[in-house]
């Protein structure tokens, strides 16, 4: 019969070995137990809420559709005032202003009441017709202006001087972009609309240059 091949380990040999699989054990039971640890004192995930936001960048003037928004989740106590919580609360919203992708839709980005959030107290809201259109790609909600109106001669219709109606007046929303109001100097169409947030007596002096023509300065 053969003799074996099989080498044969020494005792001293036998040990080391032993003794190296215990440390590799060790280390093995030591990573476990530590990574359980970590996953018993590791806090719970912080609870939301939902909140619409939009699933791409949106222009002013947009009418939000279904396909325009969706739900994520929010911080429990971080979510803006105003924000819509389902889709059905945002389908069917003008848009006062631009929205980016992943921005919550809240009452004051769209038209009606709540465009006076946050306005001093007296404030109200006034649509000026805009003739002058050379402004238009420098405003935005927020954005102060200036009013100036003048009159035609009743008598010659000739024009006569501008007069500044409004001073440091804000801009709450243009309800449709530039490039869709259509408007085209000289060109006799529908002049593009502005929303403003004005006092009583302020919005009075507005109403009282409808008819005639209506230009913005910009304040720094």
């Amino acid at each position: 019969m053969p003799a074996s091949t099989a080498p044969v380990r020494s005792p001293a040999r036998r040990r080391v070995l032993r003794r190296r699989l215990r440390r590799i054990g060790a280390a093995l039971l030591a990573g476990a137990a530590a990574a359980s640890l970590a996953a018993a004192v590791a806090p719970p995930p912080p609870p939301t809420e939902a909140v619409v936001v939009a699933v791409h960048d949106l222009p002013a003037g947009a009418v939000v559709t279904a396909a325009d928004v969706a739900v994520a989740p929010w911080p429990r106590g971080a979510r803006p005032d105003g924000a819509a919580t389902a889709p059905a609360e945002a389908v069917g919203a003008v848009l006062s202003g631009a929205l980016r992708r992943g921005e919550p839709l809240t009452d004051a980005r769209r038209l009606g009441p709540g465009l006076l959030a946050g306005q001093p107290p007296g404030t109200v809201l006034v649509a000026l017709a805009l003739s002058d259109a050379g402004a238009l790609p420098s405003l935005s909600p927020g954005r102060r202006i200036d009013v100036l109106a003048r009159a035609g001669d009743p008598v010659t219709g000739a024009a006569g001087p501008a007069e500044r109606v409004a001073t440091d007046v804000v801009v709450l929303a243009l309800p449709a972009p530039p490039a869709a109001s259509g408007f085209l100097p000289g060109s006799g169409t529908a002049p593009a609309t502005l929303l403003l947030g004005v006092d009583e007596e302020t919005a009075r002096r507005l109403a009282s240059t409808a008819g005639g023509w209506t230009g913005v300065v910009l304040r720094s």
